[in-house]
């Protein structure tokens, strides 16, 4: 009776973007993936229980953010990057701590993932803060992850790593290249390097079997038309490699 009401009323059209860059939380993903998301292939509805999975991350989110203005110590929230070529997107938020400032990635956590995450974090999450200590220059940074079943917190400070930062700069301006500059779809990528089947959880594998480079529906000559940015969800995975 009213599972189906809920059901119908968190679910929600996921709306179709074109872009000329990438985003920060791409940076694990699967270039085939990037590829279809910033050309504007179209995605199936958002089912209400990932919906509310989102909300319950941007819930937790909120509440770490207030208690840390709460004990004086931001420095600020929601910090777009400078503008650069390759990324955009937004650091949780950067403290100071004993006059040190300190990017700050706050990540739920499924439980399981949680409990694998005991001597390091999990490498996107380590990723995508590499790419927040080097545009906003800042040479360290924490991840704190809450497992999402019980709130319990897990902390990894981290230095900034220069030889990391550059692998991941250098493939993202191939895989630029690439996407933009020469429209052509990316070699399918090493899988061995994922953390898991990203193909199982991906919403364009219809498109990626047939290599289709332009949405269904579109013409030749279409011209993207530029939308306001939003960060997607995020899924884990290896760096990609072969681009070429």
């Amino acid at each position: 009776m009213l599972i189906e009401r809920l059901e119908e009323y968190f679910q929600r059209e996921e709306r179709v973007r074109v872009r000329d860059y990438f985003y920060v939380t791409e940076v694990a993903k699967c270039p085939r993936q990037i590829f279809y998301s910033a050309k504007g292939f179209p995605r199936p509805p958002l089912d209400g229980q990932t919906a509310r999975k989102l909300a319950v991350g941007d819930a937790a989110h909120q509440r770490i953010v207030q208690a840390l203005y709460g004990m004086g110590i931001v420095v600020a929230a929601e910090a777009p990057l400078p503008p650069n070529p390759l990324f955009h997107g937004r650091a949780d938020v950067i403290v100071s701590l004993e006059g040190k400032n300190y990017v700050v990635e706050i990540k739920t956590v499924h439980p399981y993932n949680f409990e694998q995450m005991v001597a390091a974090p999990r490498r996107d999450h380590y990723l995508q803060l590499q790419l927040y200590l080097h545009y906003f220059d800042i040479p360290q940074g924490v991840i704190l992850a809450e497992n999402k079943a019980n709130q319990e917190l897990r902390e990894f400070v981290v230095g900034r790593d220069e030889e990391e930062i550059g692998r991941v700069l250098a493939t993202f301006e191939r895989l630029r290249r690439t996407i933009f500059l020469e429209g052509r779809l990316p070699p399918l990528p090493d899988k061995s390097d994922w953390e898991y089947d990203q193909c199982r959880y991906c919403p364009y594998t219809d498109f990626c079997n047939e290599d289709l480079v332009i949405p269904p529906g579109a013409g030749q000559g279409d011209k993207p038309v530029q939308e306001e940015e939003q960060v997607p969800e995020e899924a884990p995975g290896g760096l990609f490699d072969g681009l070429v």
